[in-house]
């Protein structure tokens, strides 16, 4: 009899141990697809839209580390206009983000609307005057793949970006005597990969002559 009172014990035992050991999966498995949601959740348009906040808040506050986290491995274009030209616009890499608020080097963005002169400025330099000019993630309006206005200028982010998503940012014309041509813009190009969206190109957009 003592012996079968012994044997209950220990299947009773092995019964509980075997359920402890069921939650403790379900529960790790439970916490990996809660740390796994958030790198699948940025190839939304929600996702799109929050990084590109948090890229402009980085470069705002010149949280160069931060930034570079989000750049794709082979680097990203910054264009100054609605034409992206692939072969001369800058293209830097995470490691040059990382050194911008050291860096002095002076680098040719490319040509001003008009004039024709070159912009050659450090990246700190082109920042503020390309990418932070205006604040454009505390207003206006942000789309997804679509335009709110075009210049005279080319845009040509379907060619130069094939398969890619963009943020647009986007600011109405406020002062009347600009008649409504001093709208600007900002594009933030997003490739998916591994189940992650890296930027991949900056595209500065205004009224061109």
């Amino acid at each position: 009899m003592r012996n079968i009172f012994v044997l209950i014990f220990i299947i009773s035992v092995f019964a509980v141990a075997c359920n402890n050991n069921s939650k403790n999966n379900s529960d790790t498995e439970k916490k990996n697809d809660s740390t796994a949601a958030p790198f699948k959740d940025t190839v939304t348009n929600a996702g799109l839209i929050e990084n590109s906040r948090m890229i402009l808040r980085r470069i705002k506050n010149k949280e160069y580390n931060e930034l570079a986290e989000y750049f794709s491995p082979q680097g990203v274009r910054f264009s100054p206009y609605a034409f992206i030209d692939t072969s001369r616009d800058v293209v830097l890499t995470a490691q040059q983000i990382r050194n911008a608020a050291t860096s002095s080097e002076k680098l040719l963005w490319g040509e001003y609307d008009g004039s024709g002169e070159p912009i050659k400025m450090s990246i700190e330099q082109y920042f503020s005057t390309f990418v932070c000019s205006t604040d454009f993630s505390g207003k206006g309006e942000i789309s997804v793949n679509e335009f709110s206005q075009r210049g005279n200028t080319t845009n040509n982010i379907r060619e130069a970006y094939p398969g890619c998503k963009w943020v647009e940012f986007f600011i109405k014309g406020e002062k009347p005597e600009f008649d409504g041509m001093d709208w600007s813009a900002l594009r933030l190009v997003f490739r998916q990969a591994e189940g992650k969206a890296w930027l991949v190109g900056v595209v500065h957009d205004q009224w061109t002559i």
